[in-house]
């Protein structure tokens, strides 16, 4: 069995949405009280409380508090787990060297929602194609709301219930969404697939996708052309009262145009994936890490760093195209496809630097766009020498990411002292040794 989410939109009447408002601020004092014990039993006593020592106080809570009784068990059961996993993350950090901040007191306005953890006290009723119905309790107190959306599945069970409430930008209410797991058959899962090409892809930022045979796709840029509109509101916000209307209204219209960005790209690489997915059995790009790329040049207070600005501007850039996304999207369409996904590791295979030709280590600054080999004349975009090897690479017996240079020819003998690099990416072995 197969897990995948559906988000469903959620359209409550007046009287739902009150209730559903209540039911958040009864999960916020839930929350914030169990927060508060944990802090004064230590402070006070030394003692830790764990997740089952709350979870065990929930009954006489109820007697005390029976509107918590509606709720159901398991919706505040998830709640304290919902503490319990942020305690366990601070202390993970703590644990590692880093300096994470501790669990919060959450206001009912930014508790965002709760969530069932299993079927029990709720139900999806799916009506028609697009429109559905979902029931959240039992007997006459049970609410059935209205809900719009569709999935792929004709065969599924329902796993958990996460509800969620987020302010719309454009009309200033709350919008309420349903996101469901459901628990797939793998048959069901299947994905048809009409082609059986191997195809090397390596991701770009003056194209968005470059391929082995040439072709190309182009960045379509959304966040550089929205730049003049987005700094045009930031200048205008900065001139008004922090907290006034117009203030307010000013951060609203730059979050609705941050938000159309962030639609834009979701479905651009939707798009763009299923339809690489479909016609190919083979796709073979390299691990990219937009964490890493996208880091501050800034450095530190005894060795700041160099060309902060232009660095600022190209981490813009990276984080808009949107690897890591493309990357997650790739991994489970191309499994489901039945598709084969083979992830290079850049620094041992070096795509940018190796010749797809003769297999030699030529080095290359980051300017330097176009792939001359002095060893066997290869002259091609660097892009697509670097899809030819990630390529390449996925053809070695045995898919072991990395090591496709041990089925390559051997190289060539001006290999064994080859020059240093202009870059980052120093070579530390010799071709004959990968």
């Amino acid at each position: 069995m197969e897990r995948r989410k559906v988000t469903f939109k959620l359209y409550p009447t007046a009287s739902q949405r009150k209730r559903l408002d209540g039911w958040v601020r009864l999960h916020a004092e839930l929350y914030n009280a169990a927060l508060q014990e944990r802090i004064e039993a230590y402070r006070k006593a030394g003692i830790s409380i764990s997740y089952y020592d709350q979870q065990n106080t929930l009954p006489a809570i109820k007697q005390f508090r029976p509107e918590l009784v509606e709720l159901g068990s398991h919706a505040l059961q998830e709640t304290l787990r919902r503490l319990d996993r942020a305690f366990q993350a601070f202390f993970r950090q703590v644990k590692a060297g880093q300096t994470p901040g501790f669990p919060r007191f959450k206001s009912s306005a930014r508790f965002s929602g709760f969530t069932y953890p299993d079927p029990s006290g709720w139900k999806l009723l799916q009506q028609g194609p697009r429109d559905g119905t979902l029931r959240l309790g039992s007997g006459k107190d049970a609410m059935m709301i209205r809900l719009r959306g569709r999935h792929r599945f004709a065969e599924f069970t329902p796993n958990d219930l996460t509800l969620s409430r987020r302010r719309n930008l454009a009309t200033g209410e709350d919008q309420w969404t349903a996101s469901i797991t459901l628990r797939v058959p793998a048959s069901v899962c299947a994905r048809q697939r009409t082609g059986d090409e191997a195809v090397g892809v390596d991701f770009g930022l003056e194209h968005w996708a470059n391929f082995d045979d040439g072709s190309t796709l182009d960045n379509p840029r959304w966040l550089r052309e929205a730049l003049p509109r987005l700094a045009a509101l930031q200048r205008q916000r900065a001139r008004k009262r922090r907290g006034s209307h117009r203030y307010r209204q000013l951060s609203q219209q730059i979050a609705r145009l941050h938000q159309r960005i962030a639609d834009r790209r979701r479905d651009f690489i939707h798009r763009e994936t299923s339809a690489l997915v479909q016609r190919c059995a083979l796709i073979a790009t390299e691990e990219l890490t937009p964490k890493n790329m996208s880091r501050s040049a800034k450095g530190a207070v005894e060795a700041p760093g160099r060309r902060v600005r232009q660095k600022a501007g190209l981490n813009r850039e990276i984080l808009s195209v949107g690897f890591g996304m493309a990357h997650q999207m790739l991994q489970y369409k191309a499994a489901e496809a039945g598709t084969r996904l083979h992830l290079a590791f850049t620094r041992q295979l070096k795509p940018s630097q190796r010749c797809s030709g003769c297999w030699a280590v030529v080095p290359k600054t980051l300017n330097e766009r176009w792939h001359l080999c002095p060893h066997c004349g290869c002259s091609l975009p660097r892009d697509q020498n670097s899809a030819r090897v990630v390529l390449l690479d996925a053809w070695t017996p045995g898919h072991t990411p990395g090591t496709g240079v041990a089925a390559r020819l051997k190289p060539l003998p001006a290999q064994a002292a080859k020059p240093r690099s202009k870059t980052r990416e120093t070579p530390t072995t010799t071709a004959t040794a990968v």
